[in-house]
């Protein structure tokens, strides 16, 4: 089994950070859920032997308005600047959560969901899973917008290790990935 997950990371660890887990093999999402502090993600990440993760929060040591940024906006993708009030936070809490995930040997890339979904050519996040042929045994409107987020973040991370429907916002200070629509 090949295990990715998705992770909508929250500033604080009081709120909730929506994560998903996906298993590659049998193209099913396997658990959604919220986890809040950095341990509690750890531990679950580490439990579910996931191999990469796709983060929903900007991945640079220090807050800085970046040029990869700058081109998803201009690109119409609504990003938002990590210099900006409570990013500031999420940046910070994603550099550090990242440089641990890696000292664990996962494999961190960043996304932006809102972004993925707007790139994917599906108007819902129901349309993405059947577009991308995977499946998942909940009903999203019982679910939060981080979890939502989450699951859009863990299609991303199952595109990047399939190459299927990867695709990024790239410049040379980062990468944005994003979902590309499969042909049908």
């Amino acid at each position: 089994m090949f295990f990715v997950a998705g992770l909508d990371l929250a500033a604080s660890p009081k709120r909730c950070s929506g994560y998903a887990l996906l298993d590659v093999v049998s193209r099913k999402i396997l658990k959604v859920t919220c986890l809040y502090d950095d341990d509690e993600i750890l531990s679950t990440i580490r439990d579910d032997r996931v191999e990469l993760v796709a983060i929903d929060a900007p991945l640079i040591e220090e807050p800085s308005y970046r040029r990869v940024d700058r081109t998803a906006r201009s690109l119409g993708y609504p990003v938002l600047p990590p210099t900006l009030g409570p990013m500031r936070s999420l940046t910070k809490r994603a550099w550090a959560l990242s440089s641990k995930l890696a000292n664990m040997n996962v494999i961190v890339i960043e996304t932006h969901p809102r972004s993925a979904l707007l790139s994917s050519g599906y108007p819902r996040v129901e349309t993405l899973l059947e577009g991308t042929r995977l499946s998942i045994n909940l009903n999203i409107k019982d679910l939060c917008k981080d979890e939502v987020d989450a699951i859009i973040s863990a299609v991303v991370a199952y595109c990047y290790v399939t190459k299927l429907c990867i695709d990024g916002i790239k410049a040379e200070d980062g990468i944005i990935y994003i979902i590309k629509k499969i042909a049908s």
